[in-house]
Formats: C-alpha cells, sequence, structure tokens
C-alpha cells in the first residue's frame, strides 16, 4: 500500500498504523492500559496548565520516509510543532498483552531515529518502565524512581504513583 492509499484509508477504532507499506490495526486496550494512559495524561495536563505544550492521546505521528504511528499518549514541548502528524517531545506507548516486549523496543526505537527525544515504554503486567533518551536505550526505571525528563523540566511521576491506578477496584 501506498502512503496516499493508507492516509484514503476512514479513520475509526482502533486506529491503524502503517510501517514499511503494511497497514497494522492497534491493539484494543484493557482496563489497565486506559488507566495507566489515563494517568499520565492528567499528569502531562496538569504540567501543560502549568508550563505550556500540549499533550494528547492517540495522536498521530508521521516518521520519515511516511510510516504513521500512534503512541498511546505524548506531550509536546512548548513551541513544538503539535497538530497532525507532528513528532512529540516525549511519547509513551503502553504494551497490550499481546505485544512482546521486544517489538515495543523496536516500536520506541523507530519514534527515537525519526527525532523523538523521549519515549516511556510502560509493562504493565511487569510493573516496569523503560525510557528511550540520548544514549539511553531501554535502561529500566526503578521501582523507587520517577519519571524525569530534562525535556520536561519538573515534570516528575514516581513509577509508585503510576501503578498505584492499577490497584484500584
Amino acid at each position: 500500500m501506498t502512503e496516499a492509499e493508507f492516509l484514503a484509508l476512514p479513520e475509526e477504532k482502533p486506529y491503524l498504523e502503517f510501517v514499511d507499506g503494511v497497514v497494522t490495526q492497534k491493539t484494543m486496550a484493557d482496563a489497565a492500559h486506559g488507566r495507566l494512559v489515563g494517568r499520565l495524561d492528567l499528569e502531562f495536563g496538569l504540567y501543560e496548565r502549568a508550563n505550556g505544550g500540549d499533550y494528547g492521546p492517540e495522536r498521530r505521528v508521521r516518521m520519515p520516509p511516511g510510516n504513521y504511528q500512534i503512541p498511546d499518549t505524548a506531550y509536546f514541548a512548548p513551541g513544538a510543532r503539535s497538530g497532525n502528524d507532528s513528532l512529540p517531545t516525549v511519547a509513551v506507548e503502553v504494551r497490550s498483552r499481546d505485544e512482546t516486549m521486544r517489538a515495543q523496543r523496536e516500536k520506541c526505537r523507530r519514534y527515537r531515529a525519526s527525532g523523538v527525544p523521549v519515549y516511556w515504554l510502560i509493562d504493565p503486567v511487569g510493573r516496569t518502565v523503560e525510557v528511550f533518551e540520548g544514549d539511553v536505550d531501554a535502561e529500566p526505571v526503578a521501582h523507587d524512581g520517577a519519571l524525569e525528563t530534562a525535556m520536561m523540566p519538573g515534570f516528575s511521576l514516581t513509577v509508585r504513583e503510576l501503578f498505584a491506578v492499577l490497584d484500584r477496584s
């Protein structure tokens, strides 16, 4: 399929991604996935209110040379373009049960190679977070650590606080 043919497809859920001419459907999110993305969006929203920028879940990102993927949520720094197909400053992927960590790490690396400065990979089953930033590739965040990045000065969400949303009934 060509890029133009992909872009002509109707937009419906679950969303479609397009990599190297192949269309795949994003995995449907379960409750744990939704809670984690919701928590991150809450924190991104509070950060955006105080510091500017933009954020939101499931925004299509165009990555050269004409690939389109959809991070689970993302933050765009003040002054960064945040419209359709823009590259986020921080992108986040929450692994679904039927996705392998290996495949998700490769997805993170594609984003990074395309110019996304920071990528956080979250595994709700293992309750782990991996960071892709600068020279760091899939570095685990300690269980008593926090999600922090120089790209969002002052932002901090502890791993404990993030995964606490999974303990609600």
